[in-house]
């Protein structure tokens, strides 16, 4: 009989305590969000600059500066992406996530573009390594014709790129259209 009044005491303790525990929570998620929702505009302008620094800084960062107007004339969308193994890629389930990071032997590597206008010129990638300063994969010129609208295509089952960091760079023609950075664990 003494041991199921303990039981029930502590039991008793352990409700009060998940309830003050919940009004604390409450009560410091209440005072966030009103702090959060004071934001004052030299506040907004700090984050706009930072956010500006930060995409010139990786612009400027990149082995070579690709050709804006041309990636605009050409695409409204480029990316690297990941898809787990064994998976095909293929609308509606099985289009590759947006990443630049991978991992050796688990992410299935995909480049995901979308055209506003056909190519119709020679169409090519590379794959630059950033650390040992040399083309990892050489400018490959795509085999087939690419027309207005989207694709996908995987490089290969698993990643098989070394661990580092690289650049995956799209040509048309000559012409240097966009570089990803990506990075491979």
């Amino acid at each position: 009989m003494e041991n199921k009044k303990s039981i029930y005491k502590i039991s008793g303790i352990l409700v009060l305590l998940v309830f003050m525990l919940g009004f604390i929570l409450a009560g410091c998620t209440a005072q966030n969000k009103t702090a959060s929702e004071t934001t004052t505009p030299q506040t907004e302008t700090a984050t706009a600059t930072e956010t500006t620094a930060v995409e010139t800084q990786s612009t400027d960062q990149l082995s070579e500066q690709p050709d804006k107007a041309k990636y605009d004339e050409y695409f409204t969308d480029f990316y690297l992406g990941k898809l787990p193994p064994g998976k095909q890629i293929g609308p509606p389930d099985n289009i590759p996530i947006k990443t630049a990071v991978f991992i050796t032997s688990e992410d299935e590597f995909c480049v995901v573009i979308n055209l506003k206008k056909d190519i119709p010129g020679s169409f090519s990638f590379a794959i630059y390594d950033t650390v040992t300063k040399k083309d990892f994969t050489p400018k490959t010129v795509f085999p087939v014709a690419l027309n207005v609208g989207g694709h996908a295509w995987a490089d290969d089952p698993t990643v098989v790129y070394p661990t580092g960091k690289y650049e995956y760079k799209l040509y048309i023609d000559d012409t240097l259209v966009a570089v990803v950075p990506f990075e491979v664990r």
